[in-house]
């Protein structure tokens, strides 16, 4: 995992935005995610900002076609979804299961994010 991933995952903005200096802001793993799929998972809201601040791929697709709106709606991350709502994330886009962000939301009994993904479409 590089320093991107490693600092998205962790709450460290500065230590993030010094490995946005000389690191790719879309740098994927091994299973294609970027930092933001990995920020929105985990739901860390600030450095999801700095990564799309940064320039950082809205609509990046992982291995199996799950963007960070995929991410952050399958695990419940209401600030995070709302941000990425902010900034024109595609809220349609299916991954390899056919299914949408809200789909994976109603799946996983995440009923804000439900109701914030209904009330954005």
């Amino acid at each position: 995992m590089g320093n991107v991933h490693k600092t998205a995952t962790s709450s460290d903005v500065e230590g993030l935005k010094t490995a946005l200096a000389t690191a790719n802001k879309d740098e994927e793993d091994s299973e294609g995610r970027t930092g933001l799929h990995l920020a929105c998972s985990y739901g860390k809201v600030k450095c999801a900002k700095v990564l799309l601040e940064a320039g950082a791929n809205l609509n990046a697709v992982d291995k199996n076609k799950n963007t960070p709106l995929h991410y952050a709606g399958n695990c419940g991350r209401k600030k995070c979804v709302s941000l990425l709502l902010k900034k024109g994330s595609a809220e349609t886009l299916q991954n390899k299961d056919g299914k949408n962000p809200i789909d994976l939301a109603k799946l996983n009994y995440q009923l804000d994010v439900v109701n914030l993904l209904e009330k954005d479409a």
